[in-house]
């Protein structure tokens, strides 16, 4: 498998130049102390200056884990302000795995070394915040020429730049395998989660497109001889070996001896384990990093009944380990959701969202969904008086997770349940009323990949825990639930989540690669 989103960092260059003086002189442009116009001077402070401007940078970004700090690279110049290529060798040795240069001294003289870099690497470049006097006559000339150029006033903002580029290096570096039944791995009208062209996607983001048939798998998440497999004759398969069971059970126990609560017989959750499990490996056959599934296509195999298994906890686990995995062949969702991830560094979680209706009398009420079917209590939304809260939305489906604050984290309690009536499908379940006045921030990309909905909540509380199929419900209060149900309605139904407010990031981000933003 390639890499996780989540463990891509962006690669940093700091370069100072400083400017050493051939000779004594004063004039227009260099005024000091006589002491401090000799080139004895000058030699011994710029290294000095040099080195203070990069512990700066180190001290700044210290506590950045998915930032690397190139080793620092020291140049002088002296006042024949020639361009020798010598300089540029040097400034270029790592470019291959420079992400962003960044110079820590702008003064006179060196806007030129510096635009000529941009051109010949045609990589970002970065002046360090706080830094006097040039930077905006170097990143206007940047500009001009259509080439980034970040001249941050503070080093909270250059960090939020330094993230959104690394995100627009995760997009690039990621592959999604897409389980298909039909068509040609764009998706299809069943579901409408698809992008109109993949070709658009992966020429503005980078990402591209796999696929593998739905038959494929389920013909291979069984043990059995891996040279069997009708749908794939005379070709070794993935299916699980012995030893491979062995660990599949393992991780069916420790999910059973954690969970709160466990619905369902511990070979009808095994079962779903081995589907995650078999997904794995087709994950590392086809180098990719996020992964959909079409739920309505699988459905209508009747398949999902005969095998007694459903991609839930697939898509559950898939997202604690840092691979975004979304249901109903969502390929705009799980795009989303890798952006999610790669800024919160937490688990996302993703369903059918919705806003709460409101006539004029205070309360909320739902629209057809779980919060309202027969045979559901219905009223478990209302308890704690949420019913009478303004502006609620809502999210549901049965893709929890226990990773939602940090994958590097602790698990967060939780239950398991069958997505079937009849005790098949496992599923993982959150308790959303734990996290109370978390802030979440919700993303989306738009059909033609030209816009991206950036909104955020705060979780009120949820339902249906402990209850079968798609039911697990969360609420959420945004600012206006009619303005975002309107902006909304240009992007689709599953608008992923994830806990804190990532908002800034992900609009510099929409902005490095020429996305509209949408707020909400």
């Amino acid at each position: 498998m390639i890499k996780k989103g989540i463990e891509i960092k962006l690669n940093v260059q700091p370069i100072y130049i400083g400017l050493v003086h051939k000779y004594f002189f004063e004039g227009p442009c260099r005024m000091a102390p006589t002491e401090q116009l000799t080139p004895e001077f000058e030699a011994m402070m710029q290294p000095m200056m040099g080195q203070g401007s990069f512990a700066d940078v180190q001290g700044h970004l210290k506590d950045e884990k998915q930032i690397e700090l190139l080793e620092p690279i020291y140049l002088e110049r002296d006042d024949e302000m020639t361009t020798p290529e010598w300089m540029f060798e040097e400034m270029m040795k790592n470019d291959a795995d420079v992400d962003l240069y960044l110079f820590t001294a702008v003064q006179m003289v060196r806007g030129d070394l510096i635009v000529e870099l941009a051109e010949r690497t045609g990589k970002p470049i970065m002046i360090q915040p706080e830094n006097c006097c040039m930077f905006a006559r170097t990143i206007s000339h940047l500009r001009s020429h259509g080439q980034e150029g970040y001249a941050p006033l503070y080093w909270d903002e250059a960090i939020n730049v330094m993230k959104a580029l690394r995100l627009k290096k995760v997009m690039a570096h990621s592959n999604i395998l897409q389980v298909v039944r039909m068509g040609d791995g764009a998706g299809s009208d069943i579901t409408s989660n698809a992008f109109y062209s993949q070709h658009e996607v992966t020429r503005i983001l980078g990402t591209r497109f796999r696929a593998v048939n739905l038959h494929e798998i389920l013909d291979q998440f069984k043990p059995g001889d891996p040279m069997s497999n009708h749908t794939t004759p005379g070709r070794m398969g993935l299916n699980p070996t012995e030893e491979e069971m062995k660990e599949i059970e393992k991780i069916t126990d420790d999910l059973i001896a954690g969970a709160d609560l466990v619905n369902m017989k511990k070979e009808e959750l095994m079962t779903s384990v081995r589907l995650w499990y078999v997904v794995q490996k087709f994950l590392d056959k086809h180098d990719c990093n996020m992964f959909v599934a079409p739920c309505p296509q699988f459905c209508a195999t009747r398949r999902a009944n005969e095998e007694r298994v459903t991609f839930c906890l697939t898509h559950s686990l898939n997202n604690e380990i840092g691979i975004p995995s979304a249901c109903e062949a969502d390929t705009i969702a799980a795009l989303s959701k890798q952006l999610l991830m790669s800024a919160s560094g937490c688990a996302t979680y993703m369903g059918e969202t919705n806003s709460f209706l409101y006539y004029g009398d205070g309360l909320a009420r739902a629209p057809f969904s779980p919060l309202t079917q027969e045979g559901l209590p219905n009223d478990e939304w209302k308890q704690g008086g949420l019913d009478k809260v303004e502006n609620l939305y809502f999210s549901f489906h049965a893709v929890g997770n226990r990773k939602m604050h940090g994958i590097d984290g602790e698990k967060s309690s939780y239950s398991i349940q069958p997505f079937a009536y009849t005790g098949w499908g496992g599923t993982i379940r959150n308790d959303w009323n734990e996290d109370k006045g978390q802030v979440i921030t919700l993303c989306r990309l738009s059909p033609d990949c030209k816009k991206i909905f950036i909104g955020k909540g705060t979780i009120m509380g949820g339902a249906y825990k402990e209850i079968p199929n798609c039911t697990p419900t969360i609420i959420f209060q945004v600012k206006d639930h009619k303005e975002f149900h309107d902006k909304q309605l240009d992007f689709g139904t599953h608008l992923p989540l994830a806990y804190g407010d990532h908002s800034e990031v992900l609009k510099l981000f929409a902005k490095s690669v020429g996305l509209e933003v949408v707020e909400a």
